[in-house]
């Protein structure tokens, strides 16, 4: 009786326990989304509304595997309008693996040259605070390394990113 219990838990957990509908369906578009082939999702990927990006930008970095950190580049390409995104974000205590796709995706932003990340210096204590409070030594590492991609960028801009289709 104790292993079925187990096994019932163990299942819940894999599977997620949503607490609602909304959410269901978020997982199941998510789960849509990258059944697709990789060069399909990076061109419909900006068709999706920027929260949408987002969202989905974190479910293929936190949840499947392997990570969906090609990505990046689609979302960078909004700018100004995901940096905003991203600030707002950042207000709020986020989890590890939050802070680290943050910091991920503005210094894709900062590299393709789309905005100017470290010239704006309430995103980055924003950022930094974040990144210092984060508990799993590896992936502040990891966002450590991106804030410091963002302070030595060089105005050389990798630009556009024809591979990631058009948005909506």
């Amino acid at each position: 009786m104790i292993s079925r219990s187990l096994l019932l838990c163990a299942v819940a957990l894999l599977a997620g326990c949503p607490d609602s509908g909304n959410e269901r369906a978020d997982v199941a578009a998510a789960r849509a989304f990258y059944a697709q082939p990789a060069a399909e999702q990076m061109m419909t990927f900006r068709q999706h509304a920027l929260g949408e990006q987002l969202d989905l930008y974190f479910y293929g970095n936190q949840i499947r595997h392997p990570p969906a950190i090609y990505l990046a580049r689609c979302f960078a390409l909004s700018g100004e309008r995901a940096v905003d995104l991203l600030r707002a974000k950042l207000s709020s205590k986020n989890d590890d693996l939050t802070v680290r796709d943050i910091s991920a995706l503005l210094a894709a932003i900062d590299a393709m040259g789309k905005y100017d990340v470290s010239k704006d210096a309430e995103l980055m204590s924003a950022l930094r605070s974040q990144v210092a409070n984060m508990q799993d030594q590896g992936w502040r590492d990891t966002a450590e390394k991106k804030i410091a991609s963002i302070e030595s960028y060089q105005g050389v801009a990798e630009g556009n990113a024809p591979e990631c289709g058009q948005a909506q």
